[in-house]
């Protein structure tokens, strides 16, 4: 066995020269440059004097004297490993007062300036544009920085920048209960800026305190409750008679649910009050934001609301949670997309695919009752017809009939379209907020909780801009519904048409019955069984969607006329309504509805070549 040498370097870590005279080895100092401090200035307190250091200046190091804290700073246009440049400045904390003395050395900036360390400042504001235009990929910029012909930093600088600006613009990642208290108490006065965000109402909960539900315990105990939302927006939920509710979640990093809460116009549009970002989505979450609606009703001098409707899904803690808040005298209407989507994935399971089909058909069918008396009666007769009078032995078909009664017809029977007149049947209008808030807000990025106050206080603000009426496409919200030039032109060519309507006259208002589709007439029988209701089976229901009943008021409020057509519960205006104002001379339509193509539309293909002379063609 051999033993290894060990290794020996063949040149000296240490630079030497020798001493003839001692013979000995000595180690070369560099002297020490001294410097002479020249007193600036002094400051009462140290925010002041911190904030008088230039960025320039970056801090190096600090030495603690009977004086007080020495806080140095050098020059950081000098590399921090290598030569440092002869000016530097530091600040005296005293000891014996809250003053802070500014010194500096007599000697001038001395660094090379021949190499532009770091990103220029034109290229950062460059890339601060991009980011807020929702370029925030490194590479991304660099291809912007490219096109635009800028001075290219690199990859890690960019990446670098951007931690930078991030926390510049949305603050740290790290936040506390206590610090999230702190924030909403700086930002819950009513600003004179109708279109600024604000704090309207916030809870901050430690340790399971004013805990009265069970089921809001958590295993942390900590909780907290922010509802943001402006002036401008209140004061559109003033005006609502209907509440939109939903939570939404991959917004926020920690996966804390954003509560979403609006109403809709007579166009249909979606108009939100505000959001709130709550640590849970249970009854006292939701019972919170519509409790602080009403405490934002207080501070902009309103009435409280009394809302008739409820949109949203199953979820029993929205329903809880509103009832809490504004009693149980409304109507809660269960979002029809939603139904629809359950009811086809439990269906499936039926054995015979051709009569799953017809169920789902009787299902629409169902949907379109224009009223909950016509409901109830449509509902029985489709469990009479499904069950075969208690004679049905098809397993699938009577677990699927119990799962339909149980849940659709006792627990969540609010989706039929007539439940109540100009309130929407689905939370489809929500729903595309919810992704409006993703793709344009945060822009499919997940942020912390400290970050995401600062990006949902941005969105609210975006939201209230967009509804300013003195704005070129605001979305002002409609008190009455829009005829659309097509509507006007299905209106005028029913109003020209040749069906003999049936018309009952009132004191105030005329009810007027329409044949459906292509049906010319309605025979007395056929009314009276519409009007009697008296139907023995659920074909005898579909059959009444052959007559239309319409309620016109006289003279000018004709857009305030109902008609009971699937078109007018979904619009809130129909061609029945249109076309009976044009019949009786309420209206015009405009020249434009009027048109009517000459000849027949040149089908697709390249056209044939003209024939010769004598030839038809």
């Amino acid at each position: 066995m051999v033993q290894v040498a060990q290794y020996e370097s063949d040149l000296s870590d240490e630079v030497v020269e020798e001493n003839n005279d001692l013979n000995q080895n000595k180690k070369v100092k560099k002297k020490k440059r001294s410097k002479h401090w020249v007193k600036e200035a002094t400051f009462d307190n140290a925010e002041e004097a911190e904030e008088s250091v230039e960025n320039i200046w970056s801090k190096q190091y600090t030495n603690y004297t009977d004086h007080g804290r020495r806080v140095y700073y050098r020059c950081n246009k000098a590399k921090l490993r290598g030569p440092q440049c002869s000016a530097s400045i530091h600040l005296l904390y005293h000891a014996d007062s809250d003053q802070v003395t500014v010194y500096k050395t007599e000697g001038e900036h001395d660094h090379h300036d021949e190499k532009v360390r770091g990103i220029d400042e034109n290229v950062k504001k460059c890339i601060e544009e991009l980011y807020n235009d929702g370029i925030m990929k490194p590479k991304q910029i660099i291809r912007a920085l490219q096109t635009r012909k800028m001075k290219m930093p690199t990859l890690i600088q960019i990446k670098n920048y951007l931690v930078q600006y991030k926390k510049k613009k949305y603050g740290l990642h790290k936040t506390s209960l206590g610090e999230l208290e702190q924030w909403c108490e700086g930002n819950v006065e009513v600003p004179i800026d109708e279109n600024k965000a604000f704090v309207v109402s916030y809870k901050i909960l430690y340790d399971n305190e004013e805990y009265e539900d069970d089921e809001d315990i958590e295993e942390d105990g900590n909780k907290f409750r922010i509802f943001i939302s402006s002036v401008r927006l209140l004061n559109i939920a003033s005006m609502s008679s209907h509440f939109h509710a939903d939570a939404t979640y991959k917004l926020v990093w920690q996966g804390f649910p954003v509560l979403i809460v609006g109403t809709t116009d007579f166009n249909k549009a979606f108009h939100p009050f505000g959001l709130a970002v709550c640590s849970n989505e249970k009854t006292k979450d939701f019972e919170f934001i519509f409790n602080s609606i009403q405490v934002g009703m207080q501070k902009i001098n309103k009435d409280l609301l009394k809302p008739t409707a409820l949109i949203s899904d199953a979820a029993g803690a929205i329903k809880n949670g509103f009832t809490n808040i504004f009693g149980s005298s409304y109507n809660q209407i269960m979002c029809w997309a939603h139904m629809k989507r359950k009811v086809n994935n439990r269906v499936c399971q039926i054995d015979d695919k051709h009569i799953a089909k017809e169920i789902i058909e009787d299902i629409e069918m169902l949907q379109l009752s224009n009223s909950t008396e016509v409901f109830k009666l449509a509902s029985t007769l489709f469990i009479k017809k499904w069950n075969m009078n208690n004679k049905q032995k098809n397993e699938s078909i009577l677990d699927f009939m119990n799962y339909f009664h149980n849940e659709w017809l006792k627990t969540n029977d609010g989706w039929y379209e007539g439940i109540q007149v100009y309130t929407p049947s689905t939370n489809n209008a929500l729903e595309a907020t919810n992704r409006t808030i993703k793709d344009d807000g945060t822009f499919r990025e997940r942020h912390i909780l400290s970050r995401f106050l600062t990006i949902a206080s941005n969105i609210v603000n975006n939201w209230s801009i967009e509804r300013d009426i003195t704005s070129i496409n605001g979305k002002i919200f409609a008190t009455e519904p829009t005829i659309s030039l097509e509507l006007w032109t299905l209106s005028y060519q029913w109003a020209k048409s040749t069906k003999d309507i049936i018309c009952i006259s009132n004191d105030s208002s005329k009810i007027y019955y329409i044949p459906a589709r292509d049906l010319q007439s309605i025979s007395q029988a056929s009314l009276n069984k519409y009007k009697n209701k008296t139907w023995s089976t659920f074909n005898q229901f579909t059959k009444s969607f052959d007559i239309w009943c319409m309620e016109m008021d006289n003279g000018s409020d004709w857009k305030k006329s109902k008609c009971n057509c699937p078109g007018f519960f979904k619009n809130y205006i129909c061609k029945h309504v249109v076309g009976m104002a044009i019949r009786l001379k309420y209206c015009k339509p405009p020249p434009s509805a009027k048109t009517v193509p000459i000849g027949e539309k040149r089908k697709r293909g390249r056209p044939a070549k003209a024939k010769p002379a004598l030839l038809v063609q």
